[in-house]
């Protein structure tokens, strides 16, 4: 193909950005949910600390040696439309159909659908909206990034920008705080210790940190938009791509300090939130959550702007349906702001019907198939193009290509080896384009029934149009009342993850079937325990629960509900052999509790004990069974489960101090839905559903005194 008639198809796109929007492009795409959201994925994949570094690490190094090849394809070919251009200048025009396919109808609409989904979950959480209307919140994201988008790619740059130095904001602090300082509020040890048993093999913990570096690439797209592509663009995907590793590392490093692994894992996508409202309180898990959704809003308007520019170039070639609709520029924007809506339709409608976690999986093996061709396309272009001039050349070649080319095998390897399903269903999805294909070069183009209308109004009528049908579908068709619903999820057997990400434990399952029969439709929030009464008192939640004992105290800032267990209460935890049976026997002991826990209280207001606090409980049973601590204090019910689990590894006593009930806590404003609540746990109660459920979850296997 003739490179200066490609190059004249361009003419119509503007040269508006520099170096400084060019690395807020990679920053801003790359710098998202991931950030936030992969931290304990990775872990739980890699199944302790040392390894989930490394996985960050090796991500980063596969990532920063694909990007240092692709620059040499980049300034080579230095046309809107990236991997797409290199691989149709390189493989021909059915390897480069193939991967505009993918991204059109795989790899865009999965991730921009995924972050969509993130960001209306985020939002309805901070702003506490019920959760059927985080369909309203994704289309009102994505029409704002549309509709800026439609304005013009200087406005989106600017937006890209901002975005960019405001999410770095809640990853400093929580990074600085976490590793320097933590505001007292750290775990005790410097790294909390320990490892997971997980079957997955690296290359998947590897995988997901790449989910999280995704975005490298795709600045490539708009090397036609950009400034003297040749040296701006090979500088921002270096510099992008190695300040993110430092920030990454840095703040897996600042979690890790913080939680166990056992724990980390449990938290999953909320150990971000819940890490802040231990070093900051409640307030911290807000300006978290602000941090996310302002990441994520950058990651859409990076992909938005980026993968529609693939989906033009699909229409430009008359190589998708609808190719003399999606092949038109904007006259007022200069921007193919048709590509655009299809990319947000199909990308909304992802999000509201399919699974994004699956579908982002098969979008991140389908993407490295094509960056393992691009790669091995550096070795071809150095022969049928060697005569071209080349402004920028892969350093250290063919080492840096050769890494490149490794991690993109390993990855794939490790694909298909735990996941051979969804590798098969990625290939598959993949390869059903080529009968498309070919229709579609024996089939005559059509004609644009767009009307003559300037692109920003429509656009923004439109999206105006969807939302309101979307609130009207929500009141139409949902009339149960959402309450969101307090808990402490690393608190096994009341609440905790299971292996799956399920949320179970015997406060779980009591709290699903106490909604269903009050009427309501419950959502659950991840909060520390230090803070969940103010997280009632403030009406963050409308309820809570987690073995949550009633106290006069607390019936100062909340109300509670009849207790559903009144044989609960705090227990001594010490070694056979001690003489600490009692709270007389605690003076000089090193006690330890939990933050914010009764136990705490009741120590500190019984005896003359050196008190030490814990935010975690593997940290706090890691410190007695190496004889840190002499004595715990904490629910006889979990220390049972500690024992039952063989978490304690030498005899021991348990001997119980202090009956206590545990009841439902709710804010004043829901006084009426703690009625509700009474009246069905009355019910369980006489009915002996309630006892049923106590035996299911709690053995009586180790007495207590």
């Amino acid at each position: 193909m003739n490179q200066s008639n490609n190059e004249s198809q361009e003419k119509e796109l503007r040269a508006d950005l520099g170096l400084i929007s060019a690395l807020s492009l990679v920053v801003g795409m790359v710098l998202g949910a991931g950030a936030f959201m992969k931290p304990p994925a990775v872990l739980a994949a890699a199944g302790d600390f040392n390894l989930a570094l490394a996985a960050w690490a090796i991500g980063g190094l596969f990532s920063i040696t694909g990007g240092l090849t692709l620059c040499e394809l980049g300034v080579l070919f230095p046309r809107t439309g990236g991997i797409f251009v290199y691989l149709e200048e390189l493989y021909g025009p059915r390897v480069s159909f193939l991967y505009g396919w993918m991204l059109s109808v795989i790899f865009g609409p999965a991730l921009v659908g995924a972050l969509t989904g993130y960001f209306s979950s985020v939002f309805c959480l901070l702003f506490d909206i019920p959760d059927s209307y985080r369909g309203v919140a994704g289309a009102t994201a994505l029409a704002f990034i549309t509709f800026v988008n439609s304005i013009g790619v200087k406005e989106a740059g600017y937006l890209q920008t901002m975005a960019t130095f405001c999410k770095l904001i809640p990853i400093i602090l929580l990074t600085l705080f976490g590793i320097f300082k933590g505001n007292g509020q750290v775990a005790l040890f410097g790294a909390s210790g320990g490892a997971i048993t997980t079957t997955a093999p690296f290359s998947v913990a590897v995988l997901a940190t790449l989910f999280a570096y995704d975005g490298w690439a795709q600045v490539a797209s708009v090397a036609g938009e950009i400034k003297n592509p040749s040296k701006i663009l090979p500088k921002a995907i270096i510099g992008g791509v190695s300040f993110l590793i430092i920030v990454y590392i840095s703040i897996n490093i600042a979690m890790f300090k913080m939680f166990p692994v056992s724990e980390m894992v449990a938290l999953g996508h909320d150990a971000s939130s819940i890490a802040a409202q231990r070093m900051f309180g409640l307030v911290g898990g807000n300006l978290i959550a602000v941090g996310i959704m302002i990441s994520i809003l950058g990651g859409l308007n990076g992909y938005i702007m980026t993968l529609s520019r693939n989906i033009y170039i699909m229409g430009k070639r008359g190589q998708i349906f609808g190719a003399s609709i999606l092949s038109k520029i904007d006259k007022d924007s200069n921007a193919p702001v048709n590509a655009m809506l299809m990319l947000v339709v199909s990308s909304f409608i992802y999000c509201r019907l399919l699974d994004a976690d699956k579908l982002s999986d098969i979008a991140m093996f389908s993407i490295w198939l094509f960056y393992l061709l691009a790669f091995f396309g550096v070795f071809i272009a150095r022969k049928t193009h060697k005569h071209v001039p080349r402004t920028y050349k892969v350093p250290l070649y063919p080492v840096v290509p050769l890494i490149a080319i490794s991690g993109a095998v390993y990855v794939i390897y490790g694909m298909l080896s735990s996941q051979f399903l969804n590798g098969i269903i990625s290939i598959g999805l993949t390869l059903s384009g080529l009968p498309l294909y070919y229709y579609l070069n024996r089939s005559e183009k059509g004609t644009s029934l767009l009307p003559k209308l300037k692109t920003k109004y429509v656009v923004g009528l439109s999206s105006l149009f969807v939302i309101g049908l979307l609130m009207l579908s929500v009141r139409v068709f949902d009339h149960r009342e959402e309450v969101h619903i307090g808990i402490v999820p690393a608190f096994a057997p009341f609440a905790y993850e299971d292996q799956t990400g399920k949320l179970t434990g015997f406060d779980i399952e009591l709290m699903n079937i106490v909604a269903e029969k009050s009427g309501f439709k419950i959502s659950y929030r991840a909060i520390s325990l230090d803070s969940i009464f103010d997280a009632v008192s403030n009406e963050y939640v409308d309820a809570a629960v987690c073995s949550l004992s009633v106290t006069p105290e607390r019936q100062k800032n909340v109300n509670f509900t009849n207790p559903y267990i009144e044989k609960g209460g705090l227990a001594l935890l010490v070694k056979q052999g001690e003489a600490a049976l009692n709270t007389k026997d605690l003076t000089g002991k090193v006690v330890g509790v939990p933050s914010g826990s009764t136990g705490e209280t009741f120590i500190r207001n019984t005896g003359n004990a050196k008190v030490q606090i814990f935010h975690s409980n593997v940290d706090m049973i890691k410190a007695f069974n190496q004889g840190w601590v002499d004595v715990i204090v904490f629910d006889k019910l979990i220390l049972k489960h500690f024992l039952a689990q063989k978490m304690i590894t030498q005899p021991v006593i348990i001997q119980g101090i202090n009956q206590e009930e545990y009841a439902i806590a709710f804010s004043n404003k829901h006084k009426v839905m703690g009625e509700k609540f009474n009246k069905v746990l009355a019910e369980m109660k006489k009915s002996g559903e309630l006892d049923v459920l106590y035996q299911k979850w709690f053995s009586d296997s180790v007495s207590i005194n």
